[in-house]
């Protein structure tokens, strides 16, 4: 029988339990450098069925691939390593050094630690400066039949997030005539799976401008812009107020807010917060729409996520005629305390 994603195998075949017993990252890259490659090509190969679609996967995924508390995302030619230990001490650069051997042509070091590095310098945890070859500021890959741009260099997030893959693919799947509304849009890669999909029209909403160009390029990208392609720099709070009294509605939204951020009136957080957005979600919704909402906060479960969002449509008056817990992608399979970093529902009202 196939041992869970969030086990360990040992060398003598045996499985045992992620919590208890993997050892720490820096025990994995010790040892020659060969012995580190082969590791690194067999997790390559192990996403054969992936490199079919994409160019940006997660090509090592934390303990689920032997490498605990580390993250190799390969974008093309170039890869994001993403430390999550507080000390990584010289893994990081060892394991990077790896990565290079194995065909890449850059990779860039990301630190995501646990403790509060809030006094240090953004740049310390993001370096600009890749071991190896800088990416092109123009990077673009390919997913499926989309074309989104990247920034390697632009701080912790590279404009892609791969663990919603599938669920891009999903709303590409389900938007032909369809009116489509994008909260927290980034770089607006949801718009363009929508958009490329047949939405007779799409609204993305975000606070950040700079993240906006960024989707009106990838939109320009991929053939999709045009006046039926609605790009709004706002806070997703006061301009859900607006619609509400417009009375707006659409038959797709897609919720997918940060865990914590700034907003023009104060922060944002997934505890406080996300049960609010959701019933303005579900104000909105037309007649047997469907509202996708994501989270990847990690002390949020799947079922505590289900809840919020059958309370949220309770509260609204609106009547549920499915609720479905989204699968990850493959190359997602880490788990922490059995569950994903990253969860995802489809609601459908009637």
């Amino acid at each position: 029988m196939r041992p869970p994603f969030f086990a360990w195998t040992a060398r003598d075949g045996s499985v045992t339990s992620e919590r208890d017993t993997v050892p720490s990252s820096e025990s994995f890259v010790r040892g020659s450098a060969d012995a580190l490659k082969v590791r690194l090509d067999a997790a390559f190969e192990r996403r054969g069925t992936v490199r079919a679609y994409t160019e940006a996967y997660r090509w090592i995924d934390d303990a689920a691939d032997g490498f605990p508390e580390l993250a190799v995302d390969r974008y093309g030619d170039f890869a994001v390593l993403s430390v999550r230990s507080d000390d990584p001490g010289d893994t990081a650069t060892t394991l990077a050094e790896a990565v290079l051997r194995c065909g890449v042509r850059g990779v860039y070091v990301k630190r995501r630690p646990r403790s509060d590095l809030r006094r240090e310098k953004h740049g310390e945890l993001a370096p600009q400066k890749p071991i190896g070859e800088s990416s092109p500021p123009d990077l673009a890959v390919h997913e499926g039949p989309f074309s989104f741009g990247v920034a390697l260099a632009d701080g912790l997030s590279t404009g892609l997030f791969t663990d919603q893959r599938d669920n891009r693919a999903l709303v590409h799947a389900s938007s032909r005539g369809r009116s489509v509304l994008n909260l927290f849009s980034y770089t607006c890669t949801f718009t363009v799976a929508a958009a490329l999909g047949g939405a007779r029209e799409t609204v993305s909403v975000d606070l950040s401008k700079r993240a906006l160009a960024r989707g009106r390029e990838n939109l320009e990208r991929n053939g999709a812009s045009g006046p039926q392609h609605r790009l709004i720099g706002a806070d997703a709070f006061d301009w859900l107020a607006r619609a509400e009294r417009r009375a707006d509605r659409f038959d797709v939204v897609i919720l997918d807010p940060p865990s914590f951020g700034t907003r023009d009136k104060g922060t944002f957080s997934v505890d406080r917060d996300y049960g609010r957005l959701a019933e303005h979600c579900f104000r909105l919704l037309a007649p047997a729409g469907r509202l996708l909402a994501t989270t990847n906060h990690r002390k949020t479960n799947s079922d505590a996520f289900r809840k919020v969002l059958s309370a949220a449509a309770r509260s609204t008056g609106r009547t549920i005629a499915e609720l479905r817990l989204l699968p990850t992608p493959e190359d997602h399979a880490h788990r922490i305390d059995g569950e994903p970093a990253t969860k995802s529902v489809l609601v459908t009202v009637v």
